[in-house]
């Protein structure tokens, strides 16, 4: 009786760990991201709404327990690096004003320098997330660096500005739809 126990043991101990290291496997790690906000007057609230949202440990509205774009207490998190005051060079707001509205050659443009671009350590990006807020409504447009792919866009009504809570799940939900390799 023994010996069968510490076989269901045995057995549940690997089918355990098992699961662990089949959770992560084929996992791309952390988000590399570029971010920026082409929103008009007076609406240009992306860049600084999301600054906060990067130092904080944990949301403070309290109607989210994740965090996607905040940093752990250990320094980690979803987003390994946020391209935000420092974008590859040759993104050009106008340019992807155009490219949201359905330009496909800005678009290409656009994509083009995503997929070229390297930072000093020779990483590139995963996609770049475009905040639009216009009056009742914010749109977080996800461009990938595959030249050609389309844009996706996730969207939330607003009477005048997004809660942090709100603009995370856009973000978490928008950068979901990257393509990004595993």
């Amino acid at each position: 009786m023994e010996r069968i126990k510490q076989f269901i043991y045995g057995l549940f101990f690997a089918l355990a760990l098992g699961c662990t290291f089949s959770a992560h496997a084929g996992d791309p790690g952390p988000f590399r991201l570029v971010f920026l906000d082409i929103s008009e007057e007076p609406y240009q609230d992306g860049q600084k709404l999301l600054v906060d949202l990067r130092k904080m440990e944990s949301l403070p509205d309290g109607k989210r327990e994740y965090c996607f774009l905040c940093k752990d207490s250990s320094g980690s998190g979803s987003v390994d690096m946020l391209y935000l005051y420092s974008v590859p060079v040759g993104l050009s707001v106008e340019e992807l004003r155009k490219a949201v509205k359905g330009d496909d050659t800005a678009k290409r443009k656009m994509q083009s320098v995503l997929s070229k671009f390297a930072d000093q350590d020779g990483y590139g990006v995963d996609g770049l997330l475009i905040y639009d807020h216009q009056e009742g409504k914010v749109t977080i447009y996800t461009m990938d660096k595959k030249v050609g792919s389309k844009l996706e866009t996730e969207s939330k009504e607003v009477k005048s500005k997004l809660l942090y809570s709100s603009l995370d799940k856009l973000l978490e939900d928008a950068a979901a739809k990257l393509d990004r390799p595993v």
